[in-house]
């Protein structure tokens, strides 16, 4: 068994040879280089093709012409490999020790897990105290471990090749990037698989410098963002008050469902009290409320992220407390459901997440 590591190179050759040599030097699997010259200049063209001459490793490169773009380049990848995984990563990442094997561990022994991410700065693991090689090590005690992810990116996204099989290529409607890597996972969700971070796998990134040089830059971001939303809809944040525990398992359902469903959920809790939720999942989150003044400082709590991320559900157990908050709405401007009802909660969701 092997791993293809699909590369799509665009200039950038100080960050592309930084790259190139982690992979080198770090990775404990067995793995064959995909390059994917995307029309770069000379000076990273004839880098490229001497790594190909000086067969440090097992590479295949192919060259475009000019830039057809992130989307198009990976799938040019996908097309000529045939390994049993593939791995998506940006020439401007930096990979670490163990990093493959580790990932291809996780997927091997979760058979649900169709994608997966290692952690990253990217998706907020990174320490201003160490070094990226010192931290790295430091998430090897999670070997095995993994969150659940609503999406995951493709800096370094590894893949089994039976999603290729049953899913095809990435969709190039997205052209030269952003959203072509969820509107992905969400098509792999929808048939039956997972996607999840590798907790012990560490890769950095150097986030945006494949694309801070292009000047259409918000304006294919802002396009592809309205062609993902009107298919898959808006990604929403839910309040769940959860006043007393009177059934964890009810509390669990709600908050798998709705993140699996592709939205974040917070539940407001009273410290001290055991958590109710089995699944490890990163758009499931904790905020721990004072039980002396708990539906006044949720309130607050909930005003206060209104101010940058609001709520677009409030959910609560409290039938006072949920009364108070329809009272109040014309400040919180959430929809409010009383009762922990998992039903009417998806249902409200998916209405409000269709962009009309």
């Amino acid at each position: 068994m092997n791993c293809d590591i699909i590369i799509p190179v665009w200039n950038q050759l100080d960050v592309t040879r930084d790259c190139i040599d982690s992979v080198l030097k770090h990775t404990d699997y067995p793995y064959r280089f995909i390059i994917i010259d995307n029309g770069s200049e000379k000076e990273t063209e004839g880098y490229l093709k001497g790594l190909k001459d000086i067969s440090i490793a097992d590479i295949i490169l192919i060259r475009n012409d000019r830039n057809l773009g992130f989307v198009k380049a990976v799938n040019q990848g996908i097309k000529a490999s045939d390994a049993r995984y593939l791995c998506i990563l940006n020439n401007d990442t930096i990979v670490t020790g163990g990093w493959l094997g580790e990932m291809v561990r996780i997927i091997e022994t979760n058979p649900a897990i169709g994608l997966l991410n290692p952690s990253s700065n990217t998706s907020g693991q990174f320490s201003k105290d160490q070094s990226i090689n010192d931290y790295a090590a430091s998430l090897r005690r999670f070997s095995g471990q993994i969150q659940e992810l609503y999406t995951c990116r493709g800096f370094c996204m590894l893949l089994k090749r039976e999603v290729i099989e049953r899913l095809g290529s990435l969709d190039e409607i997205y052209h030269l990037g952003y959203f072509d890597d969820t509107d992905y996972c969400k098509r792999a969700q929808l048939s039956g698989y997972r996607t999840a971070r590798a907790k012990a796998a560490y890769v950095y990134h150097k986030e945006n410098t494949s694309f801070k040089g292009l000047e259409e830059n918000k304006a294919l971001f802002e396009n592809n963002e309205k062609i993902f939303f009107s298919r898959w809809g808006r990604h929403l944040r839910v309040a769940y008050i959860v006043d007393r525990i009177t059934s964890g398992d009810e509390i669990d359902r709600i908050a798998i469902d709705a993140a699996r469903a592709g939205h974040q959920i917070i539940i407001f809790i009273r410290k001290g009290l055991d958590w109710p939720v089995t699944l490890d999942h990163f758009d499931i989150r904790r905020m721990d409320i004072n039980p002396i003044f708990f539906g006044m400082a949720s309130f607050y709590k909930i005003m206060a992220r209104k101010k940058k991320k609001g709520f677009h559900v409030i959910l609560t157990d409290n039938i006072l407390f949920g009364a108070f908050l329809n009272m109040t709405g014309i400040f919180h401007g959430s929809d409010v459901l009383i009762g922990p009802d998992k039903k009417n909660l998806l249902d409200i969701l998916r209405k409000k997440s269709k962009v009309v």
